[in-house]
C-alpha cells in the first residue's frame, strides 16, 4: 500500500496534534490521588499505565485480528462517550453509538478497499470475519443514527449535534479515510478532551503544570514512537512501519487512557459536581 501526501499529512496531524491529548493523563492521575504517599502512588499508577500499554502491544502481536476488532469497539465507546459528555442528550447510548461509529464503522465500510489494505498491514491477515461483522454493525448503526436524529432534531439547542453527525458522515464519504480519521481525532475528539481536562483540572493545578506535564509526556511518546518506527523500518516499507507504529501505538495508549478517563475520572468529576450542587443548594 502506498500513502499519498494527504495520508502522510494526516498521520503527522494524528501524531503531533491528536496524540498529545492523552498526555494530560499524568496530571489527571495526580489529581485523583490522596495527599498521603502521593509520590509513591503516582509512580505506581504510571507503572500500571505503562504495563497495560505494553500488554496491549503483546496481545496485538499474538492475536492481531482479535486486537484490531477490540480496538474498534473500545474506540467507538471512547469517542462516543467524549462526544456525549461534551453535548449530552436524553438517550446516552444511542448518542454514544451514533457518534462513536462514524470513524469505527462507517468509515471502514465506505472505504473498504483502502481500509482493508491498512487492516492487512496491522494484522497480516485478511480478517473476513471482521468485515462481515462491520457490514452488519454498520446497518445497525445507521438505524441508531436515524433514531438519534429523530430525537434531537426537534430540540433546537441540540440541532448542532445532528448537523455535526450528518456533516461528518458526508465528509467521510468524500475525503480519504486517513484524512477523515485525522480530522475527527485531532479537531473534534482531542479538542473536546483538551477543553474538558482544562476546565476540570484548573481548580487543582496550574496551567503551567498542565502544559509542562503534557509536553514532557508528548515528547516521551514521540521518542518511543520514533524508536519503534526505526525498528520496524528495518523490516518493512516506511508506510507500513508508520501505520503499525501509529495505530498499534494508539491502541496501546487508548486502553489505559480509556480506563482512566471514562471509568475513573469522568465519574469522579460528575460526583464532585453533584456534591458542589448539594453544598450550594
Amino acid at each position: 500500500m502506498s500513502l499519498s501526501i494527504i495520508d502522510w499529512w494526516a498521520l503527522a496531524f494524528v501524531v503531533f496534534i491528536g496524540l498529545p491529548h492523552g498526555a494530560f493523563d499524568a496530571a489527571i492521575s495526580l489529581s485523583l490521588l490522596p495527599s498521603s504517599k502521593k509520590t509513591l502512588r503516582y509512580i505506581m499508577v504510571l507503572i500500571a499505565y505503562l504495563l497495560i500499554a505494553i500488554g496491549v502491544v503483546f496481545i496485538w502481536h499474538k492475536f492481531p485480528s482479535f486486537s484490531l476488532t477490540l480496538f474498534l469497539i473500545i474506540s467507538l465507546v471512547h469517542f462516543g462517550m467524549a462526544d456525549y459528555s461534551a453535548n449530552p442528550t436524553r438517550f446516552k447510548w444511542v448518542h454514544i453509538i451514533a457518534h462513536g461509529g462514524i470513524v469505527t464503522l462507517w468509515l471502514p465500510v465506505i472505504h473498504k478497499e483502502s481500509v482493508a489494505e491498512i487492516f492487512l498491514i496491522l494484522t497480516s491477515n485478511a480478517t473476513p470475519f471482521l468485515w462481515n461483522a462491520l457490514s452488519v454493525l454498520t446497518l445497525l448503526w445507521l438505524v441508531v443514527c436515524v433514531i438519534h436524529m429523530s430525537q434531537i432534531w426537534r430540540i433546537k439547542h441540540q440541532q448542532p449535534i445532528a448537523l455535526e453527525l450528518v456533516g461528518l458522515i458526508i465528509i467521510a464519504w468524500f475525503i480519504p479515510p486517513l484524512a477523515t480519521f485525522a480530522l475527527y481525532f485531532c479537531f473534534i475528539h482531542s479538542r473536546r478532551h483538551f477543553v474538558f481536562i482544562w476546565q476540570e483540572l484548573q481548580s487543582v493545578t496550574t496551567a503551567y503544570m498542565l502544559i509542562i506535564s503534557a509536553t514532557l509526556l508528548s515528547l516521551a511518546s514521540w521518542v518511543m514512537g520514533a524508536g519503534l518506527f526505526w525498528y520496524l523500518y528495518q523490516q518493512m516499507a516506511a508506510n507500513e512501519a508508520a501505520l503499525q507504529t501509529i495505530f498499534i501505538g494508539l491502541a496501546a495508549l487508548t486502553v489505559p487512557h480509556m480506563i482512566l478517563i471514562d471509568f475513573i475520572f469522568r465519574p469522579h468529576s460528575k460526583k464532585l459536581i453533584k456534591n458542589r450542587h448539594i453544598l450550594n443548594g
